[in-house]
């Protein structure tokens, strides 16, 4: 083989070398390629399983805010209406101040002081004399409270009893702390005058009740009675937190 065809020979040898390395290099970027796509996937797969688990914490706490705030809602609902639950035992409770009724009295014990005249003519005795007795009474009062003349009621932001006037239960209780004659040595015996002058002061008592039924410190006492009663029947009751103000009147 001439010069000529050697140098052909070689030159299709630089050729062919040529063409492989680029083939090597068009395979080298190829993988580069492909590394970085399946890179910028994996990249992209991170993020978004990173903003998936980014917006299950945010929702997380999201939820836990909201039951947070119905939690307290719902215990405001329930204190707030503790302080109006009164308003739903009005009915029993008028029910349970008519059964207590028997047992809301009030004794008054007072002292009194009374005077008999008795005259010589009238009484055959030796000289116009006077008969003072003193005396210890306890007046029993009872309230009228009846399922007729009862009403318990909200007026306003309070409640408003009303009931019939203080009575008295039975004839007072009277009993003799002393007597004095006024003038001494006229009354061989002085028991029958004594007695009479019991007597008398026996009916006067009874009026005397009427008159301290009337009174305005007891007509008081008994509201308070019957107030405190309702008070203490409320605040047994479930959900009851607060009892308004109680105002008893008189019919």
């Amino acid at each position: 083989m001439g010069p000529t065809g050697t140098r052909r020979i070689e030159r299709v040898a630089a050729v062919g070398e040529c063409f492989y390395r680029i083939d090597e290099e068009i395979d080298r970027l190829d993988n580069m390629f492909f590394l970085a796509m399946a890179g910028s996937v994996v990249s992209a797969a991170a993020v978004f399983i990173f903003m998936q688990f980014r917006r299950f914490d945010e929702q997380k706490q999201a939820n836990d805010k909201i039951l947070k705030a119905t939690t307290e809602y719902e215990a405001v609902k329930t204190k707030l209406a503790g302080y109006t639950k009164f308003n739903e035992y009005m009915t029993p409770a008028k029910q349970h101040l008519v059964e207590q009724s028997k047992t809301f009295f009030v004794n008054v014990l007072r002292e009194f002081t009374h005077m008999e005249r008795f005259y010589r003519d009238k009484h055959k005795i030796k000289a116009d004399l006077s008969v003072i007795g003193k005396y210890t009474v306890e007046f029993k009062l009872a309230l009228d409270i009846r399922a007729d003349n009862l009403e318990v009621s909200v007026d306003g932001i309070g409640i408003s009893i009303k009931l019939g006037q203080p009575v008295l239960s039975g004839p007072p209780a009277v009993k003799s702390s002393s007597h004095e004659v006024s003038v001494s040595g006229i009354l061989a015996d002085d028991k029958p005058f004594i007695a009479e002058v019991n007597q008398k002061f026996s009916e006067v008592a009874q009026r005397h009740g009427l008159a301290v039924a009337r009174e305005e410190s007891v007509r008081a006492l008994c509201k308070v009675k019957v107030a405190d009663a309702l008070r203490d029947f409320l605040s047994r009751q479930p959900g009851v937190r607060q009892i308004p103000t109680i105002v008893v009147t008189y019919r």
